[in-house]
């Protein structure tokens, strides 16, 4: 097979992590054209376009078993499929572009006045928020409605302000563990960062027992990289640091 890749080769080339090929592979949504003798996955040309597809119906809101069953289908054109992902990446360019022109008036408009012009400030808000509801419309189809039905319940069912207490803890617990990825597994530091990991997680997963199902749903969106773009969410960075800590035992 010309142009083969290992994993880990292919995870370099495409700036995706093993961990996320690793679940593609298990749930069949990317399995590797071929395996060595020795069963090491090997990733060609056919997987690289396959990948493009996943990752950019993923960035345009589509879940994986939606790519799945898309993918699948006899009718599946390639060409027409990246045309029509090439239209809505135009859209959200386009978007994002009224954010930045609105922003950029009323920035202007103080740099001549020293003045915020209040009519300017109400329309680069509303671009922004618009913006901001179409990312939730599109986080929002990685959960059915019956799931987002039982996570606002749930979340109802809990303390005033225990989820906030929650996420502020997980927020600087990860916080912390970014800025140690580099230390010696076996540390009292390292082993006092996973043993924080592990209480947190029991706490949280003990708040949620009564949603299995969201729950499995929000792992695969960590394991995926569905929310690379939060900045308080664990990475698989962070992930690894915590298996090579209890590795190190």
């Amino acid at each position: 097979m010309p142009h083969a890749y290992r994993v880990g080769e292919f995870a370099s080339l495409t700036g995706v992590t093993v961990r996320t090929l690793h679940h593609y592979d298990r749930v069949g949504l990317l399995k590797p054209s071929a395996r060595t003798d020795a069963g090491y996955r090997l990733y060609g040309e056919q997987d690289l376009l396959r990948l493009q597809q996943v990752l950019t119906l993923r960035q345009l809101g589509f879940k994986l078993s939606q790519i799945s069953e898309l993918l699948a289908r006899p009718d599946f054109d390639l060409a027409a499929s990246m045309r029509i992902q090439r239209r809505s990446l135009n859209e959200q360019i386009e978007r994002l572009k009224s954010v930045e022109a609105a922003i950029g008036s009323l920035l202007d408009a103080h740099s001549r006045s020293g003045k915020w012009d209040w009519q300017l400030a109400l329309a680069a808000s509303s671009a922004v928020q618009h913006e901001l509801d179409q990312k939730e419309k599109a986080m929002g189809t990685n959960f059915t409605p019956e799931q987002m039905e039982q996570a606002k319940r749930l979340r109802e069912s809990l303390p005033d302000g225990y989820v906030e207490d929650v996420q502020d803890r997980w927020s600087a617990l990860i916080t912390e563990i970014k800025g140690n990825v580099d230390i010696d597994p076996s540390s009292e530091l390292a082993i006092s960062l996973a043993e924080r990991w592990d209480a947190l997680t029991a706490e949280t997963m003990k708040a949620w027992e009564g949603a299995p199902g969201l729950t499995e749903k929000i792992q695969e969106g960590y394991e995926t990289g569905a929310f690379a773009d939060n900045p308080h969410a664990p990475t698989p960075e962070i992930f690894g640091f915590i298996e090579k800590v209890k590795k190190s035992r």
